[in-house]
């Protein structure tokens, strides 16, 4: 309902009930009065007659008596008129009807039932009654006077009604017409931003609303101006601070990349015990300077919310051992003892991003190890579902330490904050751990939190919320990564720091195989066209053209080819969406400097084709293995002898059964197997239908899950046997590949046999070496 509305009912409102009050009060008032009137106008008339009739009446002089009464009938609104003595009629006129009828004297109008106000008079003779005088008056005409006022009374109030309805509406029309323009401002400005004057200025108190409103807007839009110009300044501070931290980053770890990679070298070769210790520490403060400034980069993400966690399936138990088992070294060379406890309720398959939680994990641990210096530290571990698909994972860390008061507990989770204590001195930090485990806890929906005694210790405990999974955890088994090289590949590596140089063909030289360098971009893209290399290691900050336009260039050249040499950025760029870029450039992959020697193996054996690297594996693999070993091997009989090659391999893979084991334990292991048997027979129904139908796109699939998921539990012939179906499939060989069938059954029922009494025999946890 608009204000015009509400003014408008309600002064008429106000208007209505004022005016019945009058009306009310009016007709009372003459329903009173014309009462009184007419009973005053009876009594005088009837003792006017009784004194003109008495003399008549004393005489008996009925002639006299009946002009009198005929004379009286002639007065308006007279009804019957008749004089009555000791009860005999001694003259009357009027209405017969009521002169018949028993004579009721009326005190008011109320009493009045017949229309007719009755009166009776007495003829006092000696001061006593000698005769009456009955007179009888209509009220009609009094009832006809009252209904004809209060029609006019009505009416009159009704077009007071309208009247003042009217004048309200112009009334409010006029004061809702400033108050419209004002509200249009205020969206007008609320769209567009302040600034907007309205500029009708009247003299009351809407004219000073409007003047207070157009001063409001001019202050917002100047306001608003000094904000968007405080907010330009401040996005081109926080962009000169990425920029510095990238390029800082980039000229930091570039030299750190030689010195830590000449220092590795180094650690390999003859030295003496003073010397080896100098190169370890010399490592160490490598090491810990890179931790600070991958800290400041974390941090920096975090304030920009750009740090993105990674879902993804992995044994949340083996990681926090993993990280607890780290530390082992350090706790014996401390002489503490490091306790870790998890409980039996806590998952092995969860879903989240372990590197992040493993980061928790050692800041905190790490933390323990630094500020304790006799005693020991114990990290518990314990689970509680939330509900089907969530679980709470509970960690404590507790040591023995030298504690922290209450006064530095409260900064403690700050940025760039060290405990100013004794020991503030002496251990080096960015301050930036502890505020990088908070802000990690809140993205996984947790907290962390610190109870602490000085000269007792300190109980660090952290919750977080996981998501649980079914998925099989595949993971790499540990073999030498150099035995996996094939010595005959060719790589080009640009990058145009000499000591980077050096330590990447000291690298190569390890593995046996020779590279070439290019300076710069430039020569990457000469060289690359003047011969054919199975990898290019691309650095992307360089002198006369940087990496991702050579990159760009090479793809330009290759259009129309086949084959696309695989090409990997080599950078210490590692600020949010640097591999995005380096990606969409043209490039397959990011590797971040410091560059190690198993990161270099990984990716080469992750791009190259079996030709190119005879030890690699499909892309699709999920475990990378040693391909030779003679460690408890299952055999079965070939049925084709073209397919011997197949059938010769193990059914069961011990390898990858102890693999399995230490990613898990000993007692899931038999559920995996139980799982994994269930799967694969409804797999093999699958295939062995598609087989049958000669469905190739059902057998492809199925035979790449078949093949997975055996190699994963160590079922390496009926995996192999599985991607050679997928193989033939792919190459568009589908008749061959459904003459497997036979062979498929034969093998199938071989290896799920074997591993059933694999799973018989039982499984025990690997012994630490």
């Amino acid at each position: 309902m608009t204000l015009r509305t509400k003014t408008i009912l309600g002064i008429a409102f106000i208007e209505i009930v004022v005016l019945a009050v009058l009306v009310v009060s009016a007709m009372d008032f003459m329903s009173t009065s014309n009462e009184k009137q007419l009973i005053q106008r009876a009594n005088s008339s009837a003792t006017m007659f009784a004194h003109a009739a008495k003399d008549a009446v004393i005489s008996t002089d009925l002639a006299t008596l009946d002009d009198l009464v005929n004379e009286f009938m002639t007065l308006e609104d007279v009804a019957y008129v008749r004089i009555l003595r000791d009860g005999n009629e001694l003259a009357c006129a009027g209405d017969k009807a009521l002169l018949e009828r028993a004579m009721q004297n009326d005190e008011s109008l109320g009493s009045v039932d017949d229309g007719i106000f009755d009166s009776r008079t007495p003829i006092e003779v000696g001061g006593k009654p000698y005769a009456y005088v009955d007179i009888g008056f209509e009220t009609a005409p009094i009832k006809m006077m009252l209904q004809d006022a209060k029609k006019a009374i009505v009416g009159i109030a009704s077009l007071e009604v309208v009247l003042v309805a009217f004048f309200s509406f112009v009334l409010g029309t006029y004061l809702t017409r400033g108050l419209s323009r004002l509200t249009s401002a205020v969206h007008r400005v609320r769209e567009r931003g302040p600034g907007y004057q309205i500029q009708h200025h009247s003299k009351d108190e809407l004219g000073e609303a409007t003047r207070a409103f157009d001063d409001m807007s001019a202050k917002l839009e100047q306001n608003y101006q000094d904000l968007m110009s405080a907010r330009e300044g401040a996005e081109q501070a926080c962009n000169s601070k990425s920029r510095f931290l990238a390029s800082m980053s980039h000229e930091i770890r570039t030299p750190m990349n030689g010195v830590l990679g000449i220092l590795n070298i180094l650690e390999e070769t003859n030295l003496s015990k003073e010397q080896q210790k100098l190169v370890t520490t010399a490592t160490e403060s490598g090491h810990f300077l890179l931790s600070v400034i991958n800290d400041i980069l974390d941090f920096t993400r975090m304030e920009s919310n750009t740090l993105i966690l990674e879902h993804k399936t992995f044994d949340f138990r083996h990681c926090v051992e993993s990280v607890a088992d780290s530390f082992t070294p350090t706790a014996e060379s401390q002489n503490l003892i490091l306790h870790c406890y998890i409980e039996g309720d806590v998952p092995s398959k969860v879903c989240g991003d372990e590197n992040r939680i493993k980061q928790i994990l050692l800041n905190i641990i790490g933390n323990a190890m630094k500020f304790t210096h006799e005693g020991s530290i114990t990290v518990k571990v314990s689970a509680e579902r939330k509900d089907e698909n969530k679980v709470q994972i509970h960690c404590q860390v507790q040591d023995t330490g030298i504690g922290i008061n209450d006064q530095a507990l409260r900064y403690l989770f700050d940025e760039f904050t060290m405990v100013d204590q004794t020991y503030s001195r002496t251990k080096e930090g960015s301050g930036l751990g502890l505020a990088i485990c908070r802000r990690l806890c809140n993205l996984m929906d947790g907290e962390v939190t610190v109870e602490s005694q000085p000269d007792v210790g300190s109980t660090f405990t952290f919750d977080i919320t996981l998501e649980m999974s079914d998925e099989l955890i595949s993971s790499p088994i540990a073999v030498h990564r150099q035995d996996l090289i094939n010595h005959n590949v060719r790589v080009l590596v640009a990058e145009d720091n000499r000591a980077n140089q050096l330590v990447i063909r000291e690298m190569f030289k390890r593995l046996g195989v020779d590279i070439d360098i290019a300076e710069n971009g430039l020569e990457a893209v000469e060289m690359s066209t003047q011969y054919q290399y199975d990898i290019i290691f691309m650095d992307i900050s360089m002198p006369q053209m940087d990496g991702m336009q050579a990159c760009q260039k090479i793809r330009q050249f290759e259009q129309g080819q086949s084959n696309q040499t695989t090409i990997i950025a080599l950078t210490a760029h590692s600020l949010a969406g640097d591999k995005e870029k380096f990606l969409e450039s043209g490039m397959d992959d990011y590797l971040s400097k410091p560059i190690r020697l198993s990161q270099l193996v990984e990716k080469i054996n992750l791009f190259l084709t079996e030709e190119q690297n005879t030890a690699s594996v499909q892309k699709s693999d999920p475990l990378r293995l040693k391909e030779q070993h003679d460690a408890h091997i299952t055999k079965v009989t070939p049925q084709h002898n073209e397919n011997k090659e197949t059938l010769d391999l193990e059914l069961v893979d011990e390898i990858i059964i102890k693999q399995v084991i230490e990613d898990t334990s000993a007692e899931v292991l038999p559920i995996l197997i139980d799982h994994y048997i269930e799967e694969s027979e409804t797999r093999l129904t699958k295939i062995y239908q598609a087989m049958a139908a000669a469905d190739k796109d059902v057998l492809e699939f199925e035979s790449h899950t078949l093949g997975s998921s055996a190699l994963a539990l160590g079922n390496r012939t009926l995996s192999n046997l599985a991607r050679k179906i997928e193989h033939l499939c792919l190459d568009g060989q589908h008749e061959r590949a459904f003459t497997y069938k036979g062979e498929l059954e034969q093998i199938a029922v071989a290896s799920i046999e074997a591993i059933k009494e694999r799973k018989q025999q039982g499984f025990n946890e690997p012994t630490a070496n």
